[in-house]
């Protein structure tokens, strides 16, 4: 295979397998949408986030596509260039070649300032704080179009662009009102549209020089600028076989460039055929108004609802679009219509040859990534489709910069451009997450602060449809409709940490910025990053473990309940703008569901989270924090307040300036240096002191918390501050002698020439606290407002007065003929009088030369450089004063010879040359100059004037009344009103001048002749505004009126529906003219100006939270008599020009902007509260929950204790209020010493407070008194009232002087605490303590608004001292609180307490005394040979005296408390007891069990009895005394140790133990079982004894005595032990807490079985009182032995015995060992109770 071949194969298999790729088209990997909830700036938001994957890359085109067009002036010689190239600053204009015959601009202007030059085919980002200006030579032989790009990378700016000056004017630039955008122009030679055919910009292509500047409108402006020329095609273009698709479209035709004009709210359709595949280019440049391009394929008359594509950028349209015909021989009809608002002319084309520049999605940042996927996309749902044609107005659905972190909220949302609270211009990009290949992202607003759009199920349910202007890497357009499926964000807390610690370095650079820009830019940054993922997924972890419920509530809202469809919708306020014209939108209770939350999710904390207790605690804060967090929110009408207060004290301040009238020196204290000007009358300015006056004006009216920051953390203001502030804004500046405003001013204009518009008036202002005039032209209609400087500071000597003339803005003009003053004034000297070296004099020029000056001696100043002569005296001159006003008017001709009645010629055309034309024979008419007017000179009266011929009119003026003073409509200047002068003083004093008298004059309108009335009409709507027609009316406080008069009398005004309006003359008309001034919202005018609307009165004053004032519409000013001034007249020699002089002087703009910022710092200290408070909230609890959750657990989850509330500045002399969700904190005027404070408000939990008590081993048997859970202590530990809620803690440097504090109650008064009152806990003080208020009230709070529950408070007004974090708690307490003590017990208990402690004291005394007479028995017998051994009844007494003692001792100290915290009295003095009690009555068990089972049956074992009987009770006392160690060790060393994860958070009450509480348990059963057994015991055993002791003979002592007490012990013990079960049982189990329970309990099981111990084993009986002798007896009989061998023989014996006598029936009985001494006759120390021994 030859090379060729393979070649031919190799490129055939490429092509093919690039078909086959193209053919493949895009996949779609997923599609997913996701919800996520966020605040942003105070405002909630749900979006609905979708997420397309593919397998390819996106990318777009740019385009460069002029159409078709033949440029004829190329030159011919390539060699010679004569064109005008301004781009090289060193040769500007470059010098031309000698033949070049056209002119280029060589003046100053084109070629002054600095400039980048640059060139085609460039690209270069730029970075720029103020105007930047490019220049670029164009091709100057070709026909080439030129592509220019701008991408805002970060920030906004214009962009203009001109081919012929570097002038702004009749430049194309970008955008009107919207600079969002990727700005694209195509500059095509076709552009260049004649004037005289379009009213529209000219000259934007060139061969020349373009001109480039870029204006930043955000403080910093990054940005690229990409450049591209290119051939513009030339071929003809053949319309012949365009074929409209209906009549009423006009056919398009590819290459053709398409002209039309409409007007206001006008259509035009157009259609297109598309034959073939391939790309068209659709261009629509630059046009004088805007224009919307609505193009489709469905709809063969798109608009605005129904379309396909919508081009509505406010200028330069452009898109890019692959089409198909439909097949081979059908064409695609593309349908094309234009819509525009105002009129315009446009021209657009559509053609198929043009240059694609592709880029990828990739390749762009964020902000320009985002704003070139406009018209990609639209959201389809089943009633209604969702576009996004522009940026700006896509405030519900856009498409989005991927990222892997979707993020809707950079750039700023077009829902928040239009923010009062903050400039979107300056938010820099926040951190966000990288970009995500290969990925499509859109976001949906579900709703905006509670506010639904469409539901989350509605958009999980729509399609996304691709619009086909982004393409796949093979050029296919992305033209697809996509479902998605609903994806679920994890918690996963090491991106949560990450977040987190985004968030943590935002806040720790929020709160050390003052400046609002940039710390609105940190906030913005915050809450842009509570939508991120990881913060999103772990608030739904959050929430998921919360039980949250939706209820319906009546709350406050000024959201319109009306969709746009709905009736009401457009006579609502709160939904049209229209209708809040007329109305106020103000708040409405309506039915709102409210998400509150109810509880936490114990199970599911404790299955998914660790430290279950702490995480409980925050995640009920967390719950209770989304219902408050709105409480953090500033008031929305709080920044304007604060700022309209200081733009208030600016504006009052500067009547400081105002020069008072004046008749000499005196009439100036107090007014600059004291002197007047006899000249004008009115006080001479000293710049410095009354500049001076004017900052300590300032300084003294500013609220203190702008003083605060305005001088830098200082309140003080004295002659020092005062000085400091006022020398700290001296600048340069050119300024004159005899008038204050005589410096640089500024005017508040446009780009745009607009003579019939207020504000564009010259209106002296010296800072942007200026006041203007309302009017049409600045209601968001014009753009490019500036506040324009103007300033002589660079020819400052040019400007001047002169003494002798009189010049106007530094012209003199005499007889038509302008001049500078300064060129005019040329050094003279005349007779007159002089001020002083620096004012204007009167001058007589009666007087030609000093001796005929001087003859005169004396003149009579009068105002404005008249002067009499006549007068002989100085009361002479005084009389023949001026009023500062006229008195009246009157209409007359403006006629030099005041000609007020003749016959004017009015036809059209009339000039001079035509009035003379007609002057046959002469002196038939007349032209006169003055009034550019031809007079018929012949005509005598009306009559034969309007006889005489066409365009004839008589005019009259004196005829005329005030108010209809004017000439006919063909001149209505022929009339007009001249002032009558008031003559005398106290004609003068009734007169004076109304503000309305601005609307009537040429100021304000020069159409119309002065005074002439208004003929005006209410607003009326005009396209989307309630206004005056624009261009053909002007607004004013009474109405609209047209720009030229339209009726000239009352009749015909009020024949055409209007209402005529004329001067007021008189301060009663003047001032009853009243309205309702609202605050204007344009962004085009100076801030914070008014203008009245047309709401009566008591909708103006019903208006809730505005700045809505009824008052007057005009202001009067009474008239001044101003007397003449008798002073010698003097010959001046030499004067001349007094030019003006630079120097530094106090600037009010400069200072204007120092006082704003300071209130803008004010507004920055709100705002950074407001997000403290609301991160905090949020921010520490969800970190712990996610922690806890999500992450590792344990401690390091729980680091907060007390959340922060949020940060208040308060300053001396202001009110002002700090609310949070469970009260507010109000501070008076006097709260602060001085200056202001910084405080830090933060929550303390009364949780902390929660009382517990410590658990014991010890039978619950005692009652303690159960302290109240948030127990108030006072010195001697008692507890005196109770916490009703949670309390604030307050840090403050400098203490603070009567602040009402306000906190939510949950309790309320009871007759144990029946007083309420505060508490405060300072520093480490262990609890709060009584202030005992005596300023407390109570209140409900306002909650409607955030639709929670209204809450009671209970408020006082306390001092807060120096230093220290002082806590306010909310409590009620008891009266006589000091002086209270400590209570362990109730007076009930304790009386019970005292009784059984003396029940117990009385037995025991009985026991001892038995102890006693065994003491003295054993003393008597102590000479005995033989002694008696220890008897076990003697153990059984003192055990019993033992118990019974310490039982005493327990209950009488019991009351006190004193046993309450130690453990070892418990044991000691509550359990041992309790085994010593065992002890006694084991001990007699085990007798009667002997005497049972051993004697009695005769059993072997009986041999060893005694030795057995010890045993036995050994045994059984070790293993119980062994038992109560075992217990007692457990207990004490198996003691609870609660980790508490959480601090101070929560309290986690003392508890038992798990071994513990084993061992309690098992500790009363033990007690229980064994009382069981002994119980039982008792009546076995006891009966047994019984039974046979009735059955058998007695020897010794009384049978019925024996039985009796038998029956005794059985029958007490028995039921004691069987109820001491019981008891113990009743009091573990059940919990019984009752003392009375306890005190008859123990009666029965202890007290009474223990005094029948001791009356059964009276030592008083006689047996006990023979021992001896029975012992004597007992030991003669078996004769003297050893008592070792004796015990052994005599308990044989007494076995023996006791076998033998069981044998015998009724001859032997056990009496015999059942006596006393059960030894007798063998000396046994085995005893039963007897009542005597035998003889």
């Amino acid at each position: 295979m030859n090379n060729k071949k393979f070649a031919i194969i190799s490129f055939f298999l490429f092509s093919f397998h690039l078909f086959i790729y193209r053919i493949k088209g895009i996949e779609v990997i997923s599609s997913t949408i996701v919800k996520k909830d966020v605040n942003l700036l105070g405002t909630d938001l749900s979006y609905a986030l979708i997420d397309v994957e593919f397998d390819q890359d996106i990318y777009l085109y740019d385009s460069l596509a002029c159409p078709n067009y033949n440029c004829t002036d190329i030159p011919i010689n390539k060699n010679i260039d004569c064109t005008c190239d301004y781009t090289d600053m060193d040769e500007c204009p470059k010098i031309r070649d000698a033949s070049c015959m056209n002119p280029c601009n060589a003046t100053e202007k084109i070629c002054k300032g600095e400039w980048t030059t640059i060139t085609s085919e460039s690209e270069k980002t730029y970075t720029t704080s103020e105007d930047i200006f490019f220049r670029m030579k164009a091709d100057s032989f070709g026909c080439k179009g030129l592509f220019l790009k701008v991408l805002p990378i970060n920030g906004y700016g214009q962009v203009y662009i001109n081919g012929k000056t570097p002038s702004s004017s009749h430049s194309r630039y970008s955008s009107g009102f919207s600079p969002e955008r990727n700005m694209l122009f195509n500059i095509c030679p076709s552009d260049n549209w004649n004037v005289s055919e379009h009213y529209t910009f000219t000259d934007s292509w060139s061969r020349d020089t373009y001109f480039i500047r870029i204006q930043p409108l955000s403080k910093n402006y990054t940005f690229k600028m990409i450049i591209h020329s290119n051939d513009v095609p030339n071929s003809p273009i053949n319309t012949s076989d365009c074929q409209a698709a209906s009549s009423d479209h006009i056919c398009i035709t590819a290459g053709e460039v398409m002209y039309g004009l409409l007007q206001d709210n006008g259509f035009e359709h157009y259609s297109f055929q598309v034959k073939k595949a391939g790309f068209y280019y659709f261009n629509f440049p630059s046009i004088y108004q805007s224009t919307n391009i609505y193009i489709s394929n469905e709809y063969q008359f798109p608009n605005s609802s129904y379309t396909t594509w919508k081009l509505e950028q406010d200028y330069e349209n452009n898109m890019v679009l692959y089409l198909n015909p439909i097949d081979s021989s059908t064409p695609l009809i593309i349908y094309l219509s234009i819509h525009t608002v105002y009129a315009t002319d446009y021209s657009f084309s559509v053609t198929t040859e043009g240059n694609r520049y592709k880029y990828s999605l990739e390749s762009l940042s964020t902000q320009p990534g985002t704003l070139a996927l406009v018209n990609s996309a639209r959201l389809l749902l089943p009633i209604i489709t969702y576009d996004s044609s522009i940026f700006v107005t896509s405030k519900i659905f856009s498409a989005i910069y991927p990222q892997f972190d979707i993020n809707p909220l950079w750039p700023v949302p077009p829902r928040f451009i239009e923010s009062t609270s903050f400039n979107f211009l300056n938010i820099l990009q926040p951190p966000l997450g990288s970009f995500k290949p290969k990925s499509f992202q859109v976001a949906f607003i579900l709703s905006v602060s509670g506010e639904f759009i469409e539901n989350y199920s509605t958009i999980l349910n729509s399609s996304l449809q691709f619009l086909g202007t982004i393409f796949d890497q093979n050029d296919n357009p992305f033209d697809l409709i996509i479902d998605f499926k609903e994806k679920n964000l994890e918690c996963n807390n090491t991106e949560f940490q990450k977040v987190l610690g985004y968030i943590e370095k935002t806040e720790s650079t929020l709160f050390n910025v003052s400046d609002i820009d940039e710390l609105n830019n940190y906030r913005y940054s915050l809450d842009s990053l509570t939508i991120s993922d990881a913060w999103v997924g772990c608030s739904n972890k959050a929430l998921s473990l919360l039980q949250m419920e939706t209820v319906t509530k009546n709350v406050s809202t000024r959201l319109c309940p009306y969709i746009v469809t709905d009736p009401e919708w457009t006579s609502d306020p709160c939904c049209s703008e229209i209708a809040r014209y007329y109305q106020c939108c103000n708040p409405s209770m309506v039915s709102k569901n409210v998400t509150e939350f109810v509880s936490v999710n114990q199970s599911l904390v404790g299955d998914q989270c660790s430290s279950k207790e702490c995480t409980t605690s925050v995640l009920s804060d967390y719950g209770s924090s989304l219902t408050g967090i709105d409480d953090c929110a500033v008031p929305s009408t709080e920044p304007k307040r604060l700022e309209l207060a200081s733009i208030t004290v600016l504006r009052d301040c500067k009547s400081k300036l105002v020069p008072p009238f004046c008749n000499n020196d005196t009439d100036c204290n107090g007014y600059g240096d004291g002197k007047c000007n006899l000249y004008t009358r009115t006080c001479l300015p000293d710049f410095d002191t009354i500049d001076l006056e004017y900052v300590k004006c300032v300084l003294s009216k500013l609220s203190p918390g702008t003083l605060f920051s305005l001088l830098e953390s200082s309140t003080k203001v004295n002659d020092t501050v005062v000085n400091k502030v006022f020398t700290d804004h001296l600048r340069e500046d050119c300024i004159g002698y005899n008038y204050i405003k005589d410096r640089s001013t500024y005017i508040w204009s446009t780009g745009y020439h607009m003579d019939n518009c207020y504000a564009v008036q010259s209106q002296e202002c010296i800072d942007e606290s200026c006041l203007t005039y309302h009017d049409t032209c600045i209601e968001s209609i014009y753009t490019g407002w500036n506040f324009r400087l103007v300033s002589h500071v660079d020819n400052c000597t040019d400007w001047g007065i002169c003494p002798y003339l009189s010049c106007n803005e530094n012209t003199y003009t005499e007889n038509g003929v302008d001049e500078s003053c300064e060129d005019a004034c040329l050094s003279k000297d005349f007779c007159g009088y002089c001020t002083n070296e620096d004012t204007q004099c009167h001058v007589a020029n009666e007087f030609t030369n000093k001796t005929s000056c001087q003859t005169q001696n004396q003149i009579c100043l009068l105002p404005n450089g008249e002067y009499d002569l006549t007068a002989t005296s100085e009361s002479d001159c005084r009389s023949k004063g001026k009023c500062s006003v006229p008195c009246s008017y009157k209409c007359s001709s403006i006629l030099l010879n005041n000609e007020d009645d003749y016959c004017a010629i009015l036809t059209l055309g009339m000039n001079s040359t035509n009035c003379a034309l007609l002057n046959n024979p002469v002196g038939t008419t007349e032209w006169s100059t003055e009034a550019n007017v031809c007079i018929n000179r012949i005509v005598t009266n009306e009559q034969q004037c309007t006889t005489t011929g066409g365009g004839y009119t008589w005019i009259d003026c004196s005829a005329k009344l005030e108010g209809e003073c004017s000439g006919p409509l063909e001149d209505v200047k022929l009339c007009s009103l001249k002032p009558i002068e008031c003559q005398t003083e106290q004609e003068c004093l009734q007169a004076g001048t109304c503000s309305d008298q601005f609307y009537f004059s040429t100021l304000a309108n020069y159409h119309y002749p002065v005074g002439l009335g208004r003929c005006v009409f209410p607003h009326d709507q005009y396209q989307y505004l309630v206004t005056c027609e624009d261009s053909e009316q002007q607004d004013s406080p009474n109405g609209c009126y047209s720009i030229e008069p339209e009726v000239l009398t009352q009749t015909s005004c009020q024949d055409s529906g209007g209402v005529w309006w004329i001067p007021a003359r008189n301060q009663t008309v003047c001032t009853s003219q009243m309205g309702c001034k609202i605050l204007e919202s344009y962004e085009t005018n100076l801030p914070y100006n008014f203008h009245f609307n047309e709401m009566d009165q008591e909708s103006c004053e019903g208006c809730i939270d505005s700045f809505n004032k009824w008052t007057n519409k005009f202001d009067w000013t009474s008239a001044t008599w101003l007397p003449g001034v008798y002073k010698p007249i003097v010959w001046n020699t030499a004067k001349s020009f007094i030019p003006n002089e630079n120097r530094e002087v106090f600037n009010y703009q400069l200072f204007y902007k120092s006082v704003t910022k300071a209130t803008k710092a004010q507004v920055a200290d709100l705002f950074r509260s407001e997000a403290y408070c609301r991160m905090e909230r949020l921010q520490s609890n969800l970190n712990s929950i996610t922690c806890s959750c999500s992450g590792e657990g344990g401690s390091q989850c729980f680091t907060a204790s007390t959340p922060l509330l949020g940060q208040t500045k308060p300053c001396s002399g202001v009110s002002s209020s700090f609310s949070f969700d469970y009260g507010r904190i109000d501070f008076t005027n006097d709260s602060i010493s001085q200056s202001c404070q910084s405080l830090s408000i933060s929550q303390i939990s009364r949780e902390i407070y929660t009382s517990a008590q410590k658990e014991s081993l010890a039978s619950n048997f005692v009652s303690y008194k159960k302290a109240d859970k948030y127990g108030v202590k006072n010195e001697n530990d008692a507890i005196i009232g109770t916490l009703l809620g949670d309390g604030v803690m307050i840090k403050s440097q400098d203490g603070i002087k009567e602040v009402t504090i306000c906190l939510a109650i949950s309790g309320s008064n009871s007759s144990k605490y029946p007083i309420f009152d505060f508490a405060i806990q300072i520093d480490d003080e262990s609890t709060p303590t009584p202030i005992q208020s005596n300023k407390l009230f109570t209140k409900i709070s306002n909650e409607t608004d955030s639709g929670r529950d209204e809450f009671l408070m209970l408020c006082s007004i306390v001092t807060i001292k120096d230093g220290g974090n002082p806590i306010y708690f909310p409590i009620n307490r008891m009266d006589k609180w000091e002086s209270e003590s400590k209570e362990a017990f109730d007076s009930t208990s304790r009386a019970l307490m005292y009784t059984l402690a003396a029940f117990f004291l009385v037995v025991s005394l009985w026991g001892l005394f038995e102890l006693c007479l065994i003491a003295i028995g054993r003393y008597k017998n102590r000479d005995v040979p033989v002694k008696r051994n220890f008897q076990l009844t003697h153990l059984l007494i003192g055990v019993v005296t033992l118990f019974i003692t310490i039982r005493a001792i327990y209950f009488f100290i019991m009351p006190s408390g004193n046993l309450s915290d130690s453990p070892i009295a418990d044991y000691i003095l509550v359990v041992l007891p309790t085994f010593i009690y065992f002890t006694a009555f084991n001990i007699l068990l085990v007798l009667w069990y002997v005497i049972v089972f051993l004697v009695l049956k005769k059993n072997k074992s009986a041999e060893s009895l005694t030795k057995r009987l010890f045993t036995i009770v050994l045994v059984i006392n070790a293993f119980l005394y062994l038992l109560f160690i075992a217990i007692v060790l457990v207990f004490q060393y198996t003691k609870s140790e609660p980790s508490n994860d959480c601090g101070s958070r929560i309290v986690i009450p003392i508890e038992s133990s798990t071994p513990q509480r084993v061992v309690s348990i098992v500790y009363a059963v033990i007690q229980a079982l064994i009382s069981l057994v002994m119980g039982a015991a008792f009546i076995y055993l006891g009966g047994r004894l019984f039974i046979v002791m009735r059955s058998t003979n007695i020897k010794v002592g009384s049978k019925s005595n024996h039985q009796r007490k038998i029956f005794i012990l059985s029958f007490v013990c028995s039921i004691g032990f069987l109820l001491h079960c019981a008891f113990v049982l009743i009091l573990v189990a059940g919990n019984v807490n009752s003392m009375i329970f306890s005190f008859v309990g123990l009666i029965i099981t202890e007290i009474i079985p223990a005094c029948s111990i001791l009356f059964c084993f009276d030592q008083r009986s006689k047996n006990n009182t023979s021992t001896a002798s029975a012992t004597t007896r007992g030991s003669s009989s078996r004769g003297g032995v050893s008592s070792k061998r004796e015990k052994g023989t005599r308990l044989s014996t007494m076995i023996s015995d006791s076998r033998q006598n069981s044998t015998n029936t009724n001859s032997n009985s056990p009496s015999e060992y059942s006596n006393n001494d059960l030894e007798s006759p063998n000396n046994s120390s085995v005893n039963t109770p007897t009542s005597g021994n035998e003889d």
